[in-house]
This record gives C-alpha cells, structure tokens and sequence, in this order.
C-alpha cells in the first residue's frame, strides 16, 4: 500500500471510460452527448466557473487543444457564437476519480482508511461507498507495480 501512486483525489486521472451520472447538470449531458463524457469533464476541469465565448472557426475555439479538432468542430457547430458557462463540476470531477480508489478497496489494493484519506473523507462515509453502493463497480484500479523498461526482456514469458 506503500506503493499507491496517488495521495489526493484530484492527482488521479479522469478515466476515460467516464460516463455520466450524478453531479451532471443538464448543460454537461448535453455537451456529453456531442463530444463524449470524458471530453466534457476535461473542459470542465480546465475552464469550469469561467464563460467562454464558443467561436464559429472551430480552429479559434478554446478547447481545441484540450480535445482536438473533429470535436472542437461540434461544439463550435452546435455552441458557435455563444458565451458558455462552464461548470466547475467538483461532484462530478470527484464521483469520476474515486470510481477506481473504490474499486481498489474493493479489489484488496488499499485500505478503506487509505482510501478514505486519498478521497479526503470520512473512514465511515468511504466504508459506505465500499460497501452500501453501486458506485465504483465495474471500474478497474489504478495500475500499481514496479516500473518496467521497456528495452528489458520478461525472464518468464511464456513460449
């Protein structure tokens, strides 16, 4: 447990597979459903509590370097010539990342202490993510173990 890579909820990544669920306003599902949920979170992340004017050249637009240019297309197509309120989406942003420390409770990788520190609750309340919700399932731990070089060959490969 010593070798957990993460000590607070906001260094773990956003996963990818995100899908959206609680904390998501109305304005997030809808951007979800043109540029996906992951994409939506970053922007999120990046510009939430700011407004952001959504220029028509897809190539000007704000989040073209965060999400690229077929998706900045959409939103420019879809949002062009607005001024967005972009969410902070702390409850989203927070649900999405702690998917994984509850699946790595739940998978013998950590403490529920430990993952209550790294999430910055209460044992009790991680305890009840662990045991008395859906929350976390099917989402796959952070990936912990020893680095690997790339260049050294794997002494028990099987033939």
């Amino acid at each position: 447990m010593d070798g957990f890579p993460y000590k607070e909820l906001a260094d773990i990544p956003i996963p990818r597979d995100v899908q959206p669920g609680p904390g998501w306003s109305a304005q997030m599902r809808e951007m979800a459903d043109h540029i996906g949920a992951y994409d939506t979170l970053i922007i999120s992340e990046r510009y939430g509590g700011q407004d952001v004017y959504i220029p028509i050249d897809a190539a000007k637009n704000p989040f073209h370097p965060l999400i690229g240019a077929a998706k900045s297309r959409a939103i420019s197509f879809v949002y062009g010539r607005l001024t967005l309120a972009i969410p902070t989406a702390r409850y989203a942003l927070n649900v999405a990342r702690r998917a994984s420390i509850i699946a790595a409770v739940r998978s013998d990788m950590l403490t529920v202490a430990h993952a209550a520190r790294i999430m910055g609750v209460r044992r009790d309340y991680a305890s009840k993510l662990v045991n008395r919700t859906q929350e976390g399932l099917g989402a796959e731990p952070p990936a912990i173990g020893r680095k690997v070089d790339p260049r050294q060959i794997d002494m028990f490969a099987e033939a």
